[in-house]
């Protein structure tokens, strides 16, 4: 599946023939599969799950009872259940995420949240499951329900609107 706005990034790129150093995302998008998984292990298992990501996001409200935290992410445990936690973070706003970065900023341990949330915007939930192999089968049917269920919303108010 193509990605225009992935494709808008690349062409722009390729204009101007001269490649900056590349941004995190650009790093995990040239990655296979199973270093995408490494990856994404590595920066997830360094969470101390301090919720600074959660006190900071502008975007962010308790989530609907779907994802909410309690009910997926066992209590005392650090790192929290890969990658159940940042997971539902960040399909929580993925929506409504502005992509100012702040997650990102605040984490005290340095995961590349913004990237994860670059990830919602652009690629949907199965792409994304993909590159963030781990989630227990009862998250990911939580996660994509939930996406199908802002997806169907989202057309409604549309049509509403017409």
């Amino acid at each position: 599946m193509t990605n225009v706005a992935v494709d808008r990034i690349v062409d722009a790129l390729e204009a101007r023939k001269v490649v900056e150093r590349p941004t995190i995302l650009q790093k995990v998008l040239l990655m296979s599969p199973e270093e995408r998984s490494a990856f994404w292990n590595e920066q997830f298992s360094k969470c101390i799950r301090c919720y600074g990501c959660v006190e900071v996001c502008p975007v962010y409200l308790d989530p609907p009872e779907e994802l909410s935290f309690d009910k997926w992410i066992a209590r005392a445990h650090v790192p929290p259940e890969y990658p159940d936690f940042h997971l539902l973070r960040a399909y929580h706003v993925y929506e409504t995420c502005v992509l100012c970065g702040e997650c990102e900023i605040t984490c005290p341990v340095g995961i590349p949240l913004k990237t994860l949330q670059d990830l919602t915007q652009y690629f949907t939930p199965g792409e994304v499951f993909d590159l963030i192999p781990g989630a227990g089968e009862d998250v990911r049917r939580v996660i994509l329900e939930f996406v199908q269920k802002v997806g169907e919303e989202r057309v409604r108010r549309i049509r509403h609107a017409i």
